[in-house]
């Protein structure tokens, strides 16, 4: 006998699921409620196996009471009831094992039983098709023998343990996994995600945009063999980072080593600022952070460095800090001083072109009399 109770604002759709189960047979109904605050409290104690849940209801709506469900007697399997299709999507992503479509059917609530009567153990994952779907088995959480392999500096690039490039299915799927990624491991509530990544829309909208793009993430993460990647627990997400391997934690270990860091190593690792390419907003901070340390560390490499290395780190000074008048000029030192002249005048060459342009430094008076030595006043 399967233990169920029964979750819907209508009172009406409660005693019709009921009488369904009960001609169906081998289902006990344990309780029908019309606020999911009301079975939050005895979910526990009733210990079903089975919650029917309705989606739109007033107050704590269904996909979000089926989260707080999981969280409080975490055995049961839900099955949506919903009048309207495109929650289904939204489903997969907050423990369903399946959705149904009012009005229900007996024939299609009895193939659902039966489905469970033969896989007890299904759980979250992705639909099979259909009006009605049965969500597939939850795998164990993926190995970390071969970790994720992430780029942040420049453009986001995610490459599974075998170097695969992994695909996004949306571009907003791509920014959850940078922004759940990016609190490294850090709950983080719903509304703060959605304030992130949909600051423009009404809630109701940015909710229903947020469950499908959850749903695309965790789908492209366990396509590429990692999965449980993403949690949910305490009203809040988190990713489990341990997982993944990123330019960006190697850059911060070359950071901490402050003037013993290998300078090549230093310089070839940023290959732009963090999440540059991708212009997230809320990137912002971090971005700034890091690119401060980085134009720090370099500074500090500056007063131990000669010939080649020097070279390289003030040449990257000027790319990170194209305004900075004294990486021009000490750039311009350097090259004088090792007899390049024909590199001299390409970087004046190229200043000039900058201040024609308004992009680049003020040539300060210093900087005049080395140009001169090289183009004589006419």
């Amino acid at each position: 006998m399967i233990k169920a109770i029964l979750i819907d604002d209508e009172e009406i759709a409660l005693d019709v699921l009921e009488i369904l189960l009960k001609e169906i047979g081998g289902v006990s109904v344990l309780g029908k409620f019309q606020q999911a605050a009301e079975a939050l409290e005895r979910v526990a104690e009733l210990q079903p196996e089975v919650i029917f849940l309705d989606i739109e209801m007033p107050g704590l709506n269904g996909l979000m009471a089926a989260e707080q469900l999981h969280l409080r007697y975490g055995k049961a399997e839900i099955v949506f009831v919903t009048a309207y299709k495109e929650y289904a999507l939204h489903a997969f992503d907050v423990y369903a094992r399946g959705y149904l479509l009012k009005p229900v059917s007996k024939e299609r609530l009895a193939k659902l039983l039966s489905h469970y009567r033969s896989m007890p153990s299904l759980s979250v994952a992705e639909s099979g098709g259909g009006d009605d779907a049965v969500l597939d088995r939850v795998a164990e959480p993926a190995s970390l023998e071969q970790p994720l392999k992430l780029n942040v500096l420049g453009g986001l690039e995610l490459f599974t343990g075998d170097g695969e490039l992994l695909t996004w299915r949306t571009r907003k799927t791509k920014e959850l996994f940078a922004y759940l990624w990016h609190h490294q491991g850090m709950p983080v509530y719903r509304h703060s995600i959605l304030d992130a990544l949909w600051p423009e829309l009404a809630a109701d909208r940015a909710q229903a945009l947020f469950h499908t793009t959850m749903y695309h993430l965790r789908h492209t993460l366990k396509s590429a063999g990692y999965q449980e990647m993403v949690v949910f627990a305490d009203e809040r997400y988190m990713m489990r980072i341990e997982g993944i391997d990123s330019d960006v934690k190697r850059l911060e270990g070359r950071l901490r080593e402050g003037r013993e860091a290998n300078p090549e190593e230093l310089l070839s690792l940023y290959r732009g600022d963090y999440l540059e390419l991708e212009h997230y907003r809320w990137a912002e901070a971090r971005r700034d952070e890091l690119r401060a340390a980085y134009v720090q560390a370099l500074e500090q490499l500056l007063t131990q460095e000669q010939g080649m290395r020097r070279e390289a780190l003030l040449r990257k000074l000027v790319e990170l800090e194209p305004y900075a008048h004294m990486h021009v000029y000490r750039l311009l030192l350097h090259l004088d001083a090792v007899g390049n002249g024909g590199a001299v005048l390409k970087v004046i060459e190229q200043l000039h072109h900058q201040v024609k342009e308004e992009m680049g430094p003020e040539i300060t008076p210093a900087m005049q009399t080395l140009i001169k030595r090289y183009i004589p006043k006419k």
